[in-house]
């Protein structure tokens, strides 16, 4: 019995170890075969360049092929004998040379070209990660409100990942652009001045990196991001900003763009997609921002009249302290206190004031002189429902004169008994 079950695990043992073997020897068949691959595309494409933008996309290739089969270059100097990994690398870049000097194209352009492909590479894959870690963060924060738990650690962590995928999406935003700026630095002539297949070859540049994908899915995050969450005043301020700046970087890029893909339907219409999805996003930006402007004041039961722009926000404030002002003999001063208390306290000195204001100044929704009209009827406002400083005087030395007035008839009530 003991021999039987001696005899299976040595079996067994010995099963392992040839399949580890077989593993080992399939993986690295399989490097030995990638590399062959993509070696002999590589040799293909040098055969078929024409341009220097091609060339040198080839020459980052070269150097992504050196850098992803290096840690073999044990297996691969056996595979490739005679010849060795290095001495293939030498050849293919030998290749390429050669290849560029019967085009006539300079070796310091095509340097050139290949530093700016290399960027194009890393905001690409940047652009990628960004994209997965954006769809995290998106899906955390809808699940936090869906809970519709209100305590404090996860109001919390919402604040957080709100900030987080906030500046993710504007990293995100500003890679696209800038993946896209290096691609059309690659080409030095203006768009109209590009012949067909170097048009094509642009349109193929971008398709690889996802360009018109990555700009449509970038605007629907950012308006998921909008719908998904509560923002304050200095939230929307950044997003305002943010939707704006996208839609100057794409009113550049688009007709560049189309006039790539002038003869691609399919593609000039997903361009005007765009257009239609840039103006909605801001629409919806506009409408989010006087719903949560209105919300400042219906929020504490303050009865200033709904507005949607500058000028009606301007009239509609306004017009409620002027309101406060002239029907003041109609309540009672502890009434009037009261509301002047919670519009100063609650809203105005907390953030009206302090975020809204300027912001609106800033991108132009209201002007200078709509702000300083605001804050002088805010002035006005308190003149009346604070009493002057002589007249706070007034009352102060009544108050002690009545007070000592009551201690004195004390005093007089009940005089002290003589010393025994």
């Amino acid at each position: 019995m003991k021999t039987i079950r001696h005899t299976l695990i040595v079996l067994t043992a010995a099963m392992a170890v040839w399949a580890f073997a077989f593993a080992q020897e399939q993986s690295d068949y399989e490097i030995s075969q990638n590399f062959n691959k993509e070696y002999k595309a590589l040799a293909k494409a040098i055969e078929t360049a024409q341009t220097v933008q091609e060339c040198a996309e080839i020459s980052v290739n070269i150097d992504a092929l050196e850098k992803t089969y290096s840690p073999y270059k044990a297996l691969l100097d056996k595979t490739l004998y005679p010849d060795d990994f290095q001495k293939k690398i030498d050849m293919v870049h030998g290749q390429l040379a050669y290849a560029q000097n019967k085009l006539g194209i300079i070796q310091d352009a095509v340097a050139k070209i290949a530093s700016l492909e290399t960027q194009v590479k890393d905001l690409s894959a940047q652009v990628e990660k960004l994209t997965n870690e954006n769809s995290t963060l998106l899906s955390e924060i809808q699940s936090l409100r869906a809970s519709k738990a209100q305590d404090q650690k996860t109001l919390d962590s919402l604040t957080t990942l709100v900030a987080r995928l906030q500046k993710s999406l504007g990293e995100r935003d500003k890679m696209i652009f800038a993946m896209v700026d290096s691609i059309f630095m690659q080409y030095d002539k203006n768009i109209e001045g590009l012949k067909d297949v170097e048009k094509q070859n642009m349109a193929s540049h971008f398709e690889r990196n996802g360009v018109i994908g990555n700009i449509k899915k970038s605007i629907s995050d950012n308006v998921a991001f909008l719908e998904s969450t509560s923002l304050t005043g200095s939230d929307l301020a950044s997003l305002v900003g943010e939707q704006k700046k996208f839609a100057s970087e794409w009113k550049g890029l688009g007709p560049k763009l189309t006039a790539i893909y002038v003869s691609q339907k399919n593609r000039t219409k997903e361009l005007t997609e765009i257009d239609t999805m840039i103006t909605s996003w801001g629409a919806k930006i506009d409408a989010t921002l006087w719903k949560t402007l209105n919300e400042q004041f219906t929020s504490h039961n303050l009865t200033v009249k709904p507005f949607n722009s500058g000028e009606t926000f301007t009239t509609n404030v306004i017009g409620f302290i002027d309101d406060e002002i002239q029907n003041a003999n109609q309540r009672t001063e502890a009434a009037r206190a009261e509301v002047y208390s919670t519009f100063v306290d609650s809203v105005w000195n907390k953030d009206l004031g302090t975020t809204w204001i300027p912001f609106l100044v800033r991108d132009q929704i209201i002007s200078e002189t709509q702000s300083n009209d605001i804050k002088a009827k805010v002035d006005a406002w308190r003149s009346s429902v604070q009493p002057p400083h002589t007249t706070l005087y007034i009352i102060i030395a009544v108050v002690v004169l009545v007070i000592l007035l009551v201690l004195y008839r004390r005093m007089k009530k009940n005089p002290k008994m003589p010393a025994a």
